[in-house]
């Protein structure tokens, strides 16, 4: 597996600070990191898995956007506006197809093949975009198996001829303790949900290899499991704490989904060729998409407890805090 390391994005906040802080008045270390490439679980240090691709054609820009396609489950459903609205903000790119729903996954989705070939033909996108959590139970179970599965998935993705060029497989963001379970179960089902999306993150860390320039991991660890931490808040920009993620600690509020869009754009837009996007699309419309507010699993205005500094993820390294996250 080809890995390089990144240097790309280095934009610094507040906000890593006062996480620092909060670890460090609770007797927990934190070393802070310099950015992306610190965001990873793999000892080299690279935040995108291999570093260098590049598009066949001519660089994009606004008279001829680069064209993606996000496809995924809930979770990529709840990062979608998000993402699509910090690519769409350097003017270079254009969301062309967004297939993202509830329950994706290619052991969930027998029409993978047929439905994959529709949109390309239909949209014709030269990058896509995913990641989902559905498929993680038979990573764990068959990792050979799986391994195969994914492979194919990409290699239908870039037929050749289709247009294609690249996949960005996203490392499924850590997801926390499910407060809709019952308390006696909670800690034992958030320690499995953790190991089987391990399994799922490290093929696709994998099979990215064995496309070279042409598909790519990016890791997510430091914006969602910072220092070994599940944060369900984040730090506010005027003080206080801002929903990050949903009541059942997996879905994504429009704080955590712009997190999301930050770490792709950041990371994706100088190896793609895009411009820097333009400041505001943090808080676009797309955050009172009615998506975030979906009856009991909705995200609330709410605050943590006195002295939050998270909770300790079961079985994870302790990754160092990202500087990407953005204060709003």
């Amino acid at each position: 597996m080809a890995v390089g390391s990144s240097s790309r994005w280095r934009a610094t906040g507040p906000w890593v600070w006062a996480i620092a802080c909060l670890l460090s008045v609770s007797g927990l270390t934190w070393a802070p990191g310099t950015g992306a490439a610190d965001a990873v679980s793999t000892p080299s240090g690279a935040s995108i898995t291999p570093a260098r691709f590049h598009l066949a054609g001519t660089e994009p820009s606004p008279s001829d956007p680069l064209r993606v396609w996000i496809v995924g489950d809930s979770v990529m459903h709840d990062s979608s506006p998000a993402i699509t609205a910090s690519l769409e903000a350097t003017g270079d790119a254009r969301v062309v197809a967004d297939s993202s729903f509830g329950g994706w996954g290619l052991t969930t989705q027998a029409a993978w093949v047929a439905d994959s070939q529709q949109i390309i033909t239909t949209y014709h996108p030269e990058v896509v975009i995913g990641t989902w959590s559905w498929d993680d139970l038979a990573a764990g179970q068959n990792e050979t198996a799986y391994t195969a599965l994914l492979r194919r998935a990409l290699s239908v993705w870039m037929a050749p001829g289709d247009g294609v060029e690249v996949v960005v497989l996203i490392e499924f963001p850590q997801v926390g303790p499910n407060l809709l379970w019952p308390a006696g179960a909670r800690q034992r089902v958030w320690a499995e949900q953790t190991r089987e999306q391990d399994d799922w993150n490290t093929i696709a860390r994998n099979v990215v290899g064995d496309f070279p320039g042409h598909a790519v991991y990016l890791s997510t660890g430091s914006v969602f499991a910072p220092d070994g931490r599940f944060f369900t808040w984040g730090p506010g920009a005027a003080g206080g704490w801002v929903r990050a993620r949903r009541i059942d600690n997996t879905h994504l509020c429009p704080y955590a989904a712009t997190e999301m869009g930050q770490l792709v754009v950041g990371d994706l837009a100088p190896a793609l060729g895009l411009a820097a996007p333009a400041p505001g699309w943090e808080s676009g419309a797309w955050t009172k998409d009615p998506r975030y507010d979906e009856g009991s699993d909705s995200c609330p205005a709410d605050q943590p407890p006195n002295g939050y500094v998270g909770v300790r993820i079961p079985h994870l390294p302790a990754y160092p805090v990202n500087h990407h996250i953005h204060r709003f």
